[in-house]
This record gives structure tokens, sequence and C-alpha cells, in this order.
């Protein structure tokens, strides 16, 4: 039997009998999984969920239940418009 599980002999109808439930699956992240351990008789869960992405200062990483993967949106500030001794140049760090 598994490990949930009960064998008790029946003497009147001269079997066995087996009983027992196995335990309900945890609900788990869209990152994570769920697998029976019959040695502990317990679920056992694993998993991480994926690395957020580098992104560059004027985008958002917001982690997607959905599709278990990172949204990344925004959009960088339009170019100013320069004279023609000027001259622009996006700053990263600000």
């Amino acid at each position: 039997t598994e490990c949930y599980e009960t064998a008790t002999f029946n003497n009147t109808t001269c079997s066995w009998d087996v009983t027992g439930s196995q335990p309900a699956e945890p609900a788990t992240e869209c990152y994570e999984t769920a697998t029976f351990n019959n040695t502990t008789c317990s679920w056992d869960v694993t998993g991480s969920q994926p690395a957020e992405p580098t992104t560059e200062c004027y985008e958002t990483a917001t982690f997607n239940n959905a599709t278990c993967s990172w949204d990344v949106t925004g959009s960088q500030p339009a170019e100013p418009a320069t004279e023609c001794y000027e001259t622009a140049t996006f700053n990263n760090t600000t």
C-alpha cells in the first residue's frame, strides 16, 4: 500500500480492506511544482520564480502569474530637439 493507506484483514470477507487517502495537493504558484513524497507521506513543493530581467532605467519588470514570466514595459523619453551645435545623450543613471 501507499504511505497514506492502511491494510486491515477482514475476517468476515477473508480479504484485506485498504483504507486511507493522500493529503490534498497544496496550492502553488505558477513557478512551483508539488510532488507527493511516498517516504514522508507529504507534498514536496519545489521551484523558484524566474530571475527578474535587467531593464533600462525607463523600463519596469512586473511578474505575470498567468504566463509565469516577466512583463517588461516602458519607453525611453523622446530625444529633445537641439540646435546644430548641441548634442543630446540619454543618461541611464538619471
